[in-house]
């Protein structure tokens, strides 16, 4: 039976002296999966850049996996034995930016260190000097595990992703639990500023017949106008309901108008069919500054009233 869950994409990163502990994070998660993600409602997805990058010229390697693959993870697991990694042109390997490149949709980073021993074959002296400055910088800074070998790791990983989990890192939280969960005006508005990309149309529909205060629905107004193309769908969706007397419509309408006259003409061309009075409302307002445009809303006018009078 199907059952809905919030994903969470979990990066690994690690350099290639750690291949089996790679693997081994991989088959945790999905051993964690097959167990819990249906009573949880969450399902941990991993990712690395050798499964999940693609050639691409133009710009640095580390540039595009940071960019494309690791800013999109939410969970970043970093583990580490006898090597630092390959050098990058902003850290000593590419494993250690991947570790402490701040990005904003990451929840939390999980950093283990592998106390192994290490066969003569694999010494590095430099690789060695450049993890043993790393790890002396992040114990400064946060708190990682050590492992013993490959079944440590299996074993604490396992553990660490339910207390993470269980402390609430991997919380699903959809839009309705979100405004359920705000108790008053004031804790609603400050979790559409801090939560909500862009306000979905959702988010909207879902509190659009409650009563709110001037902040809530400010707040939905200015989440919107960073996306005028979102902005003209929430109000087409008002004005399809009836909704144009509300707080989101008037503001958005002038919001819209100042950020993007191309937008907000496409809005009112779409406008004119849902709502004939709103339109003719809003066409003789001086929010319209686009003379071209108002010349062909003007010929539309006055076609329509033509054949108005025809039917008549």
């Amino acid at each position: 039976m199907s059952y809905k869950a919030r994903v969470f994409r979990v990066f690994i990163a690690s350099p290639s002296d750690v291949l089996l502990e790679r693997e081994i994070t991989r088959n945790v998660l999905e051993q964690w999966n097959s167990i819990n993600s249906e009573r949880e409602k969450i399902v941990l997805v991993p990712i690395g850049w050798e499964t999940n990058a693609a050639p691409e010229m133009g710009r640095p390697a580390q540039d595009y996996i940071n960019m494309d693959i690791l800013d999109t993870c939410d969970v970043v697991i970093g583990i580490f034995w006898t090597r630092a990694g390959t050098p990058t042109r902003n850290a000593a390997s590419g494993s250690i930016e991947e570790i402490l490149r701040e990005s904003p949709k990451r929840r939390i980073t999980m950093l283990y260190f592998s106390n192994k021993p290490i066969p003569p074959s694999r010494v590095d002296t430099d690789q060695t000097l450049e993890l043993i400055k790393f790890k002396n910088k992040v114990k400064k800074l946060s708190y990682y595990d050590v492992f013993e070998d490959e079944k440590d790791l299996e074993s604490k990983l396992y553990r660490h992703i339910q207390v993470k989990v269980n402390e609430g890192k991997f919380r699903p939280m959809w839009d309705s639990d979100i405004i359920a969960a705000s108790e008053n005006d004031e804790e609603l508005a400050n979790q559409i500023n801090n939560h909500f990309p862009l306000v979905a149309e959702n988010v909207l529909k879902k509190i659009i017949y409650q009563e709110h205060s001037d902040a809530v629905w400010n707040a939905i107004t200015k989440k919107l106008i960073k996306s005028p193309s979102h902005m003209c769908d929430a109000l087409i969706f008002l004005a399809q309901i009836g909704a144009c007397n509300n707080l989101v419509f008037r503001n958005g309408c002038v919001e819209l108008a100042q950020k993007s006259q191309p937008d907000f003409c496409t809005f009112l061309d779409d406008l004119k069919s849902i709502n004939r009075y709103e339109f003719e409302k809003l066409y003789n307002s001086e929010l319209l500054q686009d003379d071209e445009f108002k010349k062909y809303l003007k010929r539309i006018i006055k076609r329509d009233q033509k054949v108005e009078q025809a039917d008549d």
